[in-house]
């Protein structure tokens, strides 16, 4: 019996590469604004790669993507600015992470949820820093664990321990749904979890584990959800 569901957000509910560059040009348009002598020293793509290689160069902090921003600003900004940095990247920050909560779902999944959270808790599960509240589902899932929170990003089973504690239910009464064959699809089984893979580009599977089930869109996802748990109960 089916007794949770979880979800990977970034590029499950919602494309994120549009959404972190709208975030990030914002940002650095607010810095440009309020430190113009930036604006021929300090690039989106100088800070990309600051942030690639801090993270490399740290990788205690790696999985916090906020904290990763956050030191990436610092680093950047400190000897350029006048003032006190540490307001300057707080501001800059605040801009970007407003941004970031702006999301376009893709079609069909705030209804998909809104039916699903009346059958099942739901939780979320996601490396990246968005924030259900303010993207406008908090309502919908009992509980959001991200890399930051928990101290490890998928595919570490930290993540989806966190989930089935938080829900006193076990591995086998799970179904993870998410777009990443391997943070998402191969991590959950490896713990035991049923999984759905949601593959809007139609892609290929990579990878030589399989998922339960594979939908395309999330029109289809309560029906493959229902086809699983029958399984399940009939198997």
């Amino acid at each position: 019996m089916i007794k949770l569901l979880t979800f990977d957000l970034d590029n499950t509910l919602w494309s994120v590469d549009p959404i972190i560059a709208r975030a990030e040009n914002a940002m650095m348009e607010w810095i440009y604004k309020n430190q113009p002598e930036l604006r021929f020293k300090v690039t989106t793509v100088q800070f990309e790669q600051y942030k690639d290689k801090l993270s490399t160069e740290q990788p205690h902090i790696s999985h916090d993507l906020t904290q990763l921003r956050l030191t990436t600003l610092r680093k950047v900004l400190e000897g350029h600015v006048a003032g006190d940095v540490n307001s300057i990247v707080a501001k800059a920050y605040e801009v970007f992470q407003r941004e970031r909560n702006i999301v376009q779902y893709f079609p069909y999944v705030l209804e998909t949820l809104e039916e699903l959270a009346e059958q099942f808790p739901l939780i979320a599960l996601s490396n990246g820093n968005a924030d259900v509240h303010k993207v406008g589902i908090g309502h919908l899932f009992k509980h959001h664990f991200s890399a930051a929170s928990v101290g490890f990003a998928k595919p570490h089973p930290a993540m989806f321990q966190h989930a089935l504690a938080a829900a006193k239910v076990a591995a086998h009464e799970t179904i993870h749904i998410g777009d990443h064959p391997v943070q998402d699809i191969q991590a959950a089984k490896d713990i035991g979890m049923k999984t759905i893979w949601v593959n809007w580009m139609s892609q290929a599977w990579p990878l030589a584990c399989k998922p339960d089930a594979v939908v395309n869109n999330f029109e289809d996802l309560p029906d493959a959800i229902s086809s699983l748990t029958h399984q399940l109960e009939t198997s």
